[in-house]
């Protein structure tokens, strides 16, 4: 087991670099079904606003077992992938493997906290297209985008794209899924949105003339060079598969000063990293119902009953959002005695941070 020896490495790195930068630290469990021919994987070691987190990739769960127990205590969080990617042939039970559940029977010191390493990949490709089309009048609206691979990396990315205007063209050879796939898209993607998937098991196809190319097969190579002649000029290309382009496309691509973008999770990664500490704070710290002033007052997500008064951190409240209705919602047309309870809690807090 050498890679032992590198994670014994890099959790020294992690905690070094921690120390310096006063911030927490963590590791990522990914998991695969695609078998590296040098085994599991590190991704860099990269630091978010409150974390310095290392990260591997594997496909077994032994390996995920021998990785927990020798970082379990050594960091303070570890994000565990609840995806099920890994088959069972690489299960220790030969059963469907389950990378999440043998990280949850094994690890006893660090905080466990769950993530979708799908979803990572989607929200990242989501916001780089957001940004890069930020200040054309339509943004992807009416954009040609073609997806090869309606997987489910595909898909989930299909329907995002989908619902910011785009006309996306999904491919798969799986005539069947690919059917049911795009359907089933179409059906739930919000009523007033025009625009649609379309798919085809004709990656040339479907690339003619798109503004967008995303290579969402799992590092086969499928953009070829036919299909980057295809493209419209100034094409984007994204590699979301990791080696979904050939070389010859590759060649081509630059002679057409294409941009082509390798997938990136770092943004995604970070507001992951933030949103898991923030919901941490706000359920351990926030949430719960008390009694101030002789009003009963609720914070933190819990549904509020009638007439609770709803504040924002139930052990330190500073502000008054409202007046429960009972319904989800508050109050929008207060009475005279409800107005004065609210405005008596508001001068008392007022008072309090003053």
């Amino acid at each position: 087991m050498d890679y032992i020896a590198k994670i014994t490495k890099i959790i020294k790195s992690i905690n070094e670099i921690s120390l310096s930068e006063k911030k927490s630290t963590g590791f990522l469990i990914g998991n695969t079904a695609k078998v590296n021919l040098e085994g599991l994987y590190f991704t860099p070691i990269r630091i978010t606003k409150s974390m310095v987190l290392g990260g591997v990739i594997v496909y077994s769960e032994n390996q995920a077992i021998n990785i927990i127990k020798e970082i379990d205590g050594k960091v303070n969080y570890i994000f565990v992938d609840a995806e099920k990617k890994v088959g069972s042939e690489m299960s220790v039970t030969k059963e469907n493997a389950n990378i999440e559940r043998s990280v949850r029977e094994v690890i006893s010191k660090s905080k466990l906290l769950v993530y979708k390493g799908n979803d990572l990949s989607v929200e990242s490709i989501d916001l780089l297209l957001g940004y890069l089309f930020k200040d054309t009048l339509r943004g992807l609206g009416n954009k040609k985008i073609a997806i090869i691979g309606a997987g489910n990396l595909g898909s989930k990315l299909s329907l995002k794209l989908v619902e910011r205007g785009a006309s996306v063209f999904l491919t798969r050879r799986n005539v069947e899924k690919l059917e049911a796939i795009t359907k089933a898209i179409n059906l739930i993607k919000p009523a007033y949105t025009h625009a649609k998937v379309e798919g085809s098991t004709d990656n040339l196809f479907a690339c003619h003339k798109a503004d967008i190319l995303i290579g969402a097969t799992n590092g086969i190579e499928v953009i070829s060079k036919k299909i980057i002649e295809n493209l419209n000029d100034n094409a984007i290309i994204i590699d979301a598969g990791k080696g979904t382009i050939s070389k010859n496309a590759f060649s081509i691509a630059e002679k057409r000063k294409m941009t082509i973008y390798r997938l990136d999770i770092s943004a995604s990664l970070s507001g992951l990293v933030e949103s898991q500490l923030k919901i941490e704070n706000i359920i351990n710290k926030k949430m719960g119902r008390s009694s101030l002033l002789n009003e009963d007052i609720i914070s933190g997500g819990l549904f509020a009953r009638e007439n609770e008064i709803v504040v924002d951190d139930i052990n330190n409240p500073k502000i008054v959002y409202g007046l429960s209705n009972g319904k989800g919602e508050f109050f929008q047309n207060l009475l005279p005695e409800q107005s004065k309870r609210i405005e008596k809690l508001k001068k008392h807090l007022s008072n309090l941070n003053d």
